[in-house]
């Protein structure tokens, strides 16, 4: 396996002018990320890098959006299904539409006002007039902005699966099947507790070294601080609260995840309390998570060694997508069931979720009373 890519994000101040730049780690070490470039004066707040360009990391949710959602929670709709409206003969692309942007967009949607989502996805296979349904066991999102990775390992996953029983069983290749329906089943929780997204509960993992001669920081006066202050397009943060505040930013061409720079107080990062700015998936404020030792949060885990899994021997070189990997087992619980032909599937409770919100041809099925 090629090793990751290891990206660089960097300020550069020239003539008065800070940019933040992004330089993907690729052919061209010297490439830089256009959708991510920011100039702003020198003595502005790094606040003002995000002011312009583009969101990737939250969606909009109009009045209209929140209403359906809420009619999703009253018929207690928790079983979705993506058809391909398409003709015959285009699984590859239906597949890699749904696992990119459909199912995505969709958990995204559904993470709104939830902590967590239960999820599990099926795919229906047709092959030489056999239906078989292959499903996932289900996994654990915690946090939106794992909501990508973790459709893309469980796709992953299943698309081996069906090669492998299409293999051993028929003795046939993956092309030979036909992919027009996938179902998903989602279950909100509620549960109140804010998480850092997987790959910096990674780093978290075992816990920071604090500093205690840190000062305190009244938490309700940086909270209601934040709100107005960012409320009004950055206004005057008071100067009383000596802080640094970081946010999350995700590359709209690489959908790389980074921490940046909100706003510095101090360069003294060993004695400053320091605070990530907690949003939902709409950019919502959610509150701060305290950083005990910024240095060790920001440093990029180098992607120079191979991970081996001890119990099926796949090889990564990305730890998030390691533990991806072991959350959902290997893959190795997935039911495949084999279905009548003949047979049909009559759904009473059935809502179409709107094109112009999805852009795909999603269905909500409510249990039948």
């Amino acid at each position: 396996m090629s090793h990751q890519r290891q990206s660089r994000f960097i300020f550069e101040t020239r003539r008065n002018v800070r940019t933040f730049r992004h330089q993907p780690y690729m052919n061209d070490p010297t490439l830089e990320c256009e959708s991510c470039r920011s100039p702003v004066a020198a003595n502005e707040p790094f606040s003002h890098h995000w002011l312009s360009g583009e969101d990737a990391q939250h969606i909009k949710l109009d009045l209209e959006r929140k209403l359906l959602l809420k009619q999703i929670e009253k018929e207690c709709i928790e079983t979705f299904m993506l058809c391909d409206e398409s003709a015959y003969g285009r699984t590859q692309e239906f597949m890699l539409d749904a696992g990119t942007q459909a199912v995505p967009q969709l958990l995204r949607f559904l993470n709104y006002e939830a902590n967590e989502l239960v999820v599990t996805i099926g795919f229906y296979v047709t092959v030489l007039k056999e239906r078989l349904y292959f499903e996932s066991y289900s996994f654990n999102i915690k946090h939106f902005l794992d909501i990508e990775a973790t459709v893309d390992m469980v796709f992953t996953r299943l698309v081996e699966k069906i090669s492998s029983y299409m293999f051993l069983v028929m003795g046939l290749f993956l092309d030979s099947c036909t992919i027009k329906r996938i179902k998903i089943t989602v279950k909100r929780l509620y549960n109140g507790q804010e998480l850092l997204p997987l790959q910096y509960r990674i780093k978290n993992k075992g816990g920071f070294k604090a500093n205690n001669n840190k000062k305190s920081v009244n938490l309700s006066l940086l909270n209601e601080s934040y709100v107005n202050y960012h409320g009004i397009r950055f206004g005057k943060f008071p100067d009383s609260l000596q802080v640094n505040l970081y946010c999350f930013r995700v590359c709209a061409s690489t959908r790389e995840l980074f921490a940046v720079p909100y706003l510095i107080r101090s360069e003294d990062v060993k004695n400053t309390p320091t605070f990530l700015i907690q949003t939902d998936v709409a950019g919502e404020f959610r509150g701060m998570y305290e950083v005990p030792n910024i240095r060790r949060f920001l440093r990029t885990e180098p992607n120079d060694r191979i991970i081996v899994c001890r119990v099926c021997q796949a090889h990564f070189t990305n730890r998030m997508h390691y533990v991806l990997h072991k959350q959902i087992d290997c893959g190795n619980d997935v039911t495949v069931l084999q279905m009548d032909g003949e047979s049909f599937e009559i759904y009473e409770n059935c809502i179409t979720l709107p094109k112009e919100f999805f852009k795909f041809a999603w269905f909500g099925i409510g249990p039948n009373y």
